[in-house]
């Protein structure tokens, strides 16, 4: 099975609605700074995108938060 991998870094963030950390769980209210994933190249869809809070991007850094949890 092929699958389609989209090269991605973090932005930061004004969140305009309150939202959830994709690693804490964490609310991340109105007006706080996060970070959410982007594409490099290649549009990737605000649906998709995972957002992380501060805390989270401070603690683990950029390229963790990427790479997902660990199995």
């Amino acid at each position: 099975m092929e699958t389609n991998k989209v090269d991605t870094r973090l932005v930061v963030r004004q969140s305009k609605f309150p939202t959830v950390c994709i690693s804490c769980n964490k609310a991340i209210s109105a007006d706080e700074t996060h970070y959410i994933e982007e594409g490099k190249i290649d549009h990737l869809h605000s649906l998709i995108a995972r957002k992380f809070c501060s805390s989270c991007y401070a603690k683990y850094g950029e390229q963790s938060l990427l790479k997902g949890p660990s199995k």
